[in-house]
């Protein structure tokens, strides 16, 4: 059953996603809006914000005085229930050939972005007994050869996750989903090699690639009052392509 089907509790909460535009972000948006919830779709790009049926917001995560003035528009029309970081920076070079500004710039992005929505936003999802959930990805725990720096964000996103989960009890809870591979502008190259596609099909034992809305029903659900007592917790999204 999708959590579309299935009343979370969530009508009338007002939720924040960042980079709303993306494939799993506007998932996000869709869904939280279907459940009656009041979205800000948060995104770099003016011609990328929007999402049917959802609020539009330019803002960049790299910079704390862009994300300090989307609060305040956001602040006119009432407090944040849940914060949804769903931005995401892939480049995909090897260790060995990430240069320090490759990395910086990976980290800044994946980690300190997360970071700084969850500073902005802090006192008003203290205030009203709120939810984090970040997207991390099975990279932050599966090694692999490419996308290094990626691949340490995310693994850093998910102690992140850890931390705050501790710093913020028992008002706010925060949690990670760590999905696989999905369909997105990001990983649009992968795709267009179908050998790409039949290698990793082989090696997910649900045998199938996961949708942006399987990824959205897991951050949802996570965001709901339905998940109350979880908290500090990555939920892996992959098919089992992580098992042992």
């Amino acid at each position: 059953m999708s959590a579309a089907n299935f009343d979370l509790g969530l009508a009338g909460r007002r939720a924040v996603v960042t980079g709303g535009s993306g494939a799993i972000g506007a998932a996000v948006c869709r869904l939280l809006a279907s459940q009656g919830a009041d979205v800000w779709s948060v995104d770099r790009e003016a011609a990328r914000a929007a999402v049917d049926g959802v609020r539009a917001l330019v803002a960049d995560v790299g910079s704390r005085d862009s994300l300090v003035a989307a609060a305040g528009t956001i602040a006119a029309h009432g407090p944040v229930d849940i914060l949804v970081n769903s931005h995401g920076l892939q480049i995909r070079r090897s260790a060995m050939e990430c240069s320090d500004e490759d990395l910086a710039r990976v980290l800044d992005v994946n980690v300190g972005g997360c970071w700084r929505t969850s500073q902005v936003f802090a006192a008003d999802l203290r205030a009203r007994g709120g939810a984090i959930v970040n997207v991390a990805s099975v990279n932050g725990i599966v090694a692999a050869k490419t996308g290094a720096a990626y691949g340490v964000s995310k693994a850093a996103l998910i102690h992140f996750t850890r931390i705050l989960a501790l710093e913020l009890a028992p008002r706010v809870r925060v949690n990670a989903v760590a999905p696989t591979v999905v369909r997105s502008g990001m990983t649009a190259d992968l795709f267009a090699d179908p050998a790409y596609e039949r290698g990793k099909l082989a090696a997910i034992p649900l045998a199938r690639i996961p949708t942006a809305d399987d990824i959205a029903n897991a951050i949802v659900l996570l965001a709901s009052g339905r998940t109350a007592m979880v908290t500090g917790q990555t939920w892996v999204i992959d098919g089992g392509i992580s098992l042992p």
